[in-house]
């Protein structure tokens, strides 16, 4: 075997926070709703203050943003609950259950002492938590909430063990700086949600009375909601300069997640170097060279309110006409940019070969040029997984009886290269080059697959 099947891991993270005792009845289970609640059944949020700043911990907001920072005090109410005195003690019943003792006659059962116990309200991490919702968008917490004084790691538990027990936590936020409507949310999806309105209109906050944003392509399933908005090219994307002949083309995402584990909501989360791409009308594949991402390279959909997210692609900067593609889990969404997107090949390729049930192969064309040989090819997934292809071991040259092998520093100077990483999304079509730096006029080409091998004949495609 010499490339495998690409298996997209499941990026689901679940909402539901705990409360610790020795016995709990079943959580209460509660939707998002755009109406205020500063308390759910086991923690009451009081924000003590908020408000926007342009530099947080010797750092300055890009332009068009500002560092919305938030003080909290968090107080657990959930009631006490009655236990066993035995079971808070930790006693050890030393009979082994017999209610004897070396032969002795059975004792009598004696009533258990019941006491009030505290149930512990704890919080996994406040990074999938606790959003800012600003004029319909959800914002997730910044990683300047790890620096400043009084502020927690994204990814660190949050605990209140007693009733009573009183903590202050300080967010920060990166949001637009012209934001009018903004409210605090916090999912519980076990003890109920926080909502609490700070600045203007709670329902404009939370984009009830927001009207839907235009769309370039769309899609919705029971998994996910998500539209691109807008798309807009650069010469450049958060300080990089695109190489000469190129440009970041740098795409809008709007969505949300529809995902849910029983009565759990998920946030969906996609790794976009991997899994989200832009085509071209003619099938050349480019995934994603950054965005809007969290420290973990993961950009974030959450449940019951929209989320915005930006990702960028470097791409040829003659290609106008794109798509965008996504993948999760093995599922391909394909919406439309500046074009409809490209199932099969825009032109019949010269010569094809079906490799059983796992892909075609497509030759469209050869070429020579100042002693490298570039051959046009393309490959059709025929399966529902992601397939990656080792190049150097499939793709080989034959010339006078010798083998050779892709050239990557040449094949990497075309603008329709191979993608990286070179894998082939479910039941997609992809398009692309490979250099051969090589004297003698190849042969044939000689492709090693999963199931089959096959020799495509050159010598009536080389273009001189």
């Amino acid at each position: 075997m010499f490339f495998r099947r690409h298996q997209s891991p499941w990026f689901l993270t679940a909402l539901i926070l705990f409360a610790v005792s020795s016995s709990l009845s079943k959580a209460h289970q509660e939707s998002a709703a755009a109406s205020e609640k500063s308390a759910n059944k086991a923690a009451k949020v009081t924000v003590t203050e908020s408000g926007f700043e342009k530099d947080v911990a010797s750092q300055a907001a890009p332009a068009g943003k500002a560092f919305f920072v938030l003080e909290t005090e968090w107080t657990n109410i959930h009631p006490k609950q009655k236990i066993e005195k035995s079971k808070l003690e930790g006693k050890q019943d030393r009979t082994m259950g017999t209610g004897t003792l070396l032969g002795g006659k059975k004792k009598e059962a004696k009533e258990e002492e019941m006491v009030d116990a505290d149930v512990a309200y704890l919080v996994p991490n406040f990074f999938d938590h606790a959003y800012i919702l600003a004029d319909g968008e959800t914002y997730s917490l910044d990683k300047l909430t790890e620096s400043v004084p009084g502020g927690i790691s994204l990814k660190k538990g949050f605990s209140l063990p007693k009733q009573g027990d009183v903590k202050r936590v300080r967010f920060v936020y990166l949001i637009p700086e012209n934001s009018r409507n903004i409210a605090f949310q916090f999912f519980d999806y076990s003890y109920g949600h926080i909502l609490i309105p700070l600045k203007g209109d709670l329902k404009l906050a939370t984009g009830a009375r927001a009207a839907k944003p235009r769309a370039l392509g769309e899609f919705k399933d029971s998994f996910l909601e998500l539209a691109a908005t807008a798309i807009d090219f650069r010469a450049e994307y958060n300080e990089e300069e695109a190489p000469e002949g190129w440009r970041y083309a740098v795409v809008k995402l709007t969505g949300k997640s529809l995902s849910s584990s029983g009565a759990e909501k998920n946030i969906v989360q996609v790794e976009p170097q991997e899994y989200i791409w832009v085509a071209t009308k003619e099938g050349h594949l480019y995934y994603s060279s950054g965005g809007s991402t969290t420290e973990e390279g993961y950009i974030r959909f959450t449940p019951d309110f929209y989320q915005s997210q930006e990702v960028a692609f470097l791409v040829p900067a003659a290609e106008k006409e794109i798509s965008l593609g996504m993948r999760v889990q093995n599922r391909v969404y394909l919406l439309a940019l500046t074009t409809t997107p490209a199932a099969l090949p825009a032109v019949k390729p010269r010569a094809i070969h079906k490799d059983g049930q796992t892909m075609e192969i497509m030759l469209f064309g050869a070429r020579r040029d100042k002693g490298i040989v570039i051959l046009d090819l393309g490959i059709r997934s025929l399966v529902k997984s992601g397939i990656e292809i080792q190049t150097d071991a499939q793709f080989i040259l034959k010339a006078e009886g010798e083998d050779i092998y892709f050239d990557e520093e040449a094949t990497n100077g075309l603008f329709h290269r191979p993608p990286t990483p070179f894998i082939i999304p479910p039941e997609t079509f992809v398009r692309f080059k490979l250099a051969y730096r090589i004297d003698e006029m190849p042969e044939t080409l000689y492709y090693r697959g999963y199931e089959s091998e096959n020799n495509f004949s050159l010598s009536k495609l080389m273009e001189p």
